[in-house]
């Protein structure tokens, strides 16, 4: 691997740390213009109905009350926003815009709404039933269904020694909590909208609220800074079903003459109105040589998917049919659709339940056969020169080897694993280990997209970048790629303009954990033009070619050098730009030329100790570590801080999230952050987390690396797991809750 003078280094800082900490990084709800107009929303009491009538004359007659938006005027956001049509309690049936917050919500208590209640299903098991409530109600099913095959899975399960079948799930239903609730702001100066948005894909809303106000894109000014976290909640997808509030900020100031309107939810708005991680449940069917080879697979997810109106359920399986060896396999995916609120792309889409669900599985498969769950998995797994066995594409780096084995080793997993509900600790609670470790869909070369480099007069780098701070420093990822390519001290590179879509190139969505590889390559490509700029101006000055980069210098053939400032200076001013390069081969690997066709995916593994006590059904981690294959880290503290926080998110997955919905009312029970039991600081304990960083130099990334965001929090599985090798029971459903383990136990 290379030796990098910028990449990867412990002491360099984020570069938009002191904005971030100081509150200086600005987010849509930062601005304040004068005459600025507040927003609330009117929600639905009925998980589904016809909205009869509504009226809003004595709303409107409210002094400071400027515009009011129904299904009457503005139109349908299918399936979800303004309509006739209630699919979910909390949908929004109206939305106000007065001067003052306080008129805003009084205005909103004004609107009389009459319904025709109609009949729902909040249960996807009962969704699924013949003869249940329809959800939409032209559609003749709740039920959508999709298969993959690979060889013959029958033939496959005929040449078994051990056939093992077992059914998992659900897994939880939550809401995606952001730290900032989904908010906009617009106004117009004459036929021109500007907007500043809590986005994840500042063009995407761009297009998206264009398309919606039927204006050309070039009268769109479209802004996102800062985001409070986004989750996969903040994208805008055509109709704009994520995120609404940006349309309606920029109707309700068209019809008040072009005031800024802002548009921010609250935190109940947020929990009933915004994005869920989606439900999944899992029937396996798994055949197995007595030596515990697979030999076939037949799988089916079923996904709660709400209403959303597409179906997630097809990417839970990627974690199963691309980690293990096996030429047989049938993988399923059941979309339902039910009356809660909607379900939306949360981090890492279905990998994380699909994955969950997955090495709860393979554990009990292990167990079955009379095998440690690490020696089984090492045995199946695939191995880093195999090809996808469904897109037969080679992997630029696969390090599901050493993300399987550094975590279990580092924990100490030979002298600690034993056989479920044998090992008894000095207080009398039960101890237990387990893990996890896959393959996973993302961290992938996405769709191309630009970058810009403008160098000042002083012969700094400054990059603009298309994309918004959703996370934990992308943007500082890219100063390093583009510092380490231009031999330029890392103070000498600086994060200039970011998610402005007049001023910069289309970054595209911090989605996919595509962003730093993909973008990345973007910026070392304009690094690369600016080089040849800069060496051009150097041969200008009589240097000789070939000419290098170091130190913040272009050094000739002759040893011959010039400051960036005096090349810089020379032209009068220098930008540089480049382009996503396609997803292949950048080097020759295993074999295979450059420019070779290939998958890019992140790859994950954790381990976790437990206690377990057996009469309460409290569960304490001991011991936890998280690994991630990073390709190469770029930025070595955002690198620690996604997985330590990916850490967190696990313990939160399995432990904790649940969205509530009253199953008679189709209404959320706990629509706060303290019943949501969301965890804070207090239920972490920094002394027995931690994580690996595994670096495989990913021969398509630049400089080696891909993308992480996603893959960090897919392996808490690995506590289910360790739950079982403590007390002998399966608890297989998530959150694992004291109250599951009770009744798995007999106790409850």
């Amino acid at each position: 691997m290379a030796d990098f003078k910028v990449i990867g280094k412990d002491e360099n800082k984020d570069k938009q740390a002191v904005q971030v900490v100081t509150g200086k990084l600005d987010f849509s709800a930062d601005l304040h213009p004068g005459n600025k107009l507040y927003c609330r929303l009117k929600d639905s009491p009925y998980a589904a109905a016809k909205i009869t009538s509504i009226d809003t004359s004595a709303a409107e007659a409210l002094e400071g009350v400027a515009g009011i938006l129904t299904y009457k005027n503005a139109g349908k956001l299918a399936p979800l926003g303004l309509s006739e049509e209630i699919l979910c309690a909390g949908q929004e049936v109206a939305v106000v815009a007065a001067t003052e917050p306080s008129i805003a919500e009084k205005a909103v208590q004004l609107i009389n709404v009459e319904y025709d209640p109609l009949p729902f299903v909040t249960d996807p098991d009962e969704a699924m039933e013949p003869g249940a409530p329809l959800v939409y109600k032209e559609g003749e099913s709740n039920v959508s269904t999709s298969e993959l095959l690979r060889g013959d899975f029958e033939a496959g399960f005929a040449e078994a020694d051990v056939v093992f079948e077992t059914s998992v799930g659900w897994t939880n239903y939550f809401q995606h909590n952001t730290m900032e609730t989904h908010s906009a702001i617009a106004w117009w100066e004459g036929d021109h909208l500007y907007s500043q948005c809590s986005s994840q894909n500042v063009f995407a809303a761009q297009a998206a609220v264009a398309g919606l106000m039927e204006i050309p894109l070039h009268k769109h000014h479209c802004i996102s800074h800062g985001t409070g976290c986004g989750y996969g909640d903040k994208h805008f997808f055509g109709t704009l079903i994520m995120c609404p509030e940006h349309y309606y900020a920029a109707l309700l100031s068209q019809m008040a003459g072009g005031k800024p309107v802002e548009c921010v939810y609250s935190r109940y708005d947020n929990f009933t109105k915004s994005s869920n991680q989606f439900a999944i449940k899992a029937d396996f069917k798994f055949g197995a040589k007595s030596d515990g080879t697979l030999t076939a697979i037949d799988c089916t997810f079923y996904a709660d998917d709400a209403n959303l109106g597409a179906s997630f359920s097809g990417g839970a399986s990627f974690p199963i049919r691309s980690t293990y060896k096996c030429p047989n396999g049938r993988f399923k995916a059941v979309g339902i659709k039910t009356n809660k609120p909607r379900t939306g792309a949360w981090r890492c889409v279905a990998d994380p339940p699909g994955n969950w669900l997955t090495q709860v599985a393979i554990d009990q498969l292990a167990y079955e056969l009379g095998m440690d769950p690490l020696e089984f998995r090492l045995k199946n797994h695939v191995t880093s020169d195999m090809p996808h066995q469904d897109s037969g594409l080679i992997y630029a780096s696969n390090g599901i080897y050493e993300c399987t084995v550094q975590p279990t080793d580092a924990i100490g997993w030979a002298q600690k694993w034993h056989a479920p509900g044998t090992r008894t600790l000095p207080d009398g609670r039960m101890h237990g280990i387990g893990m996890s470790a896959s393959i996973d869909s993302h961290g992938q070369m996405s769709s191309p997209c630009g970058a810009i480099i403008n160098f000042t007069a002083d012969g700094k780098a400054q990059i603009a970048t298309g994309i918004t701070r959703a996370g934990c420093g992308t943007n500082t990822a890219h100063a390093h790629i583009v510092a380490e390519k231009l031999g330029l001290p890392y103070d000498d590179v600086s994060v200039g303009a970011q998610g402005v879509t007049d001023v910069c190139s289309d970054g595209g969505g911090q989605g996919g954990s595509t962003r730093t590889i993909t973008v990345g390559a973007a910026f070392y490509a304009a690094a690369e033009d600016a080089l040849q700029q800069l060496f051009a101006r150097a041969e200008a000055q009589e240097g000789i070619p070939p000419f290098r980069a170091e130190g913040g210098k272009i050094i000739d053939s002759t040893g011959t050098e010039w400051t960036f400032a005096d090349l810089v200076g020379a032209g009068g001013q220098l930008v540089a730009r480049g382009y996503t390069w396609p997803k292949q081969l950048q080097r020759e690997h295993l074999g295979f030329p450059i420019g070779t066709p290939c998958e890019v995916r992140g790859v994950c593994g954790a381990v976790c100790e437990v206690a377990v006590d057996t009469e309460t059904g409290e569960v304490e981690i001991l011991n936890f570590i998280n690994c991630d294959d990073v390709g190469m880290s770029m930025f070595k503290q955002g690198t620690l801080n996604q997985l330590y926080g990916g850490l967190e998110i696990e313990i939160g997955q399995g432990m904790f999230f649940e969205h509530i919905v009253d199953k008679n009312t189709g209404i959320t029970l706990n629509a706060s952050q303290l019943t949501h039991r969301w965890p804070t600081p207090l239920d972490h304990d920094g002394n027995v987390e931690d994580v690996i960083i595994v670096e495989t130099d990913d021969a398509c990334g630049p400089f080696g690396c891909k993308g992480i965001g996603e893959p960090v929090l897919n392996s808490f599985g690995c506590i289910a797991n360790a739950v079982y090798n403590a007390t002998g029971v399966w608890v297989k459903e998530a959150p694992l809750t004291p109250q599951r383990l009770l009744k798995a136990l007999g106790k409850a």
